[in-house]
């Protein structure tokens, strides 16, 4: 893994206290900035 992937990991568990299922970054992005989204919609 690189240094983005690695810090995609840790904001991965930060978010939603596991590690991902599947090492894939452009999904792991998507889900991250849906969760992002949901969380400041309240």
């Amino acid at each position: 893994m690189n240094e983005d992937t690695d810090r995609l990991v840790e904001r991965w568990i930060l978010a939603f206290c596991e590690p991902p299922p599947l090492i894939d970054a452009e999904l792991m992005r998507r889900m991250l900035a849906e969760n992002d989204a949901k969380e400041r919609a309240g």
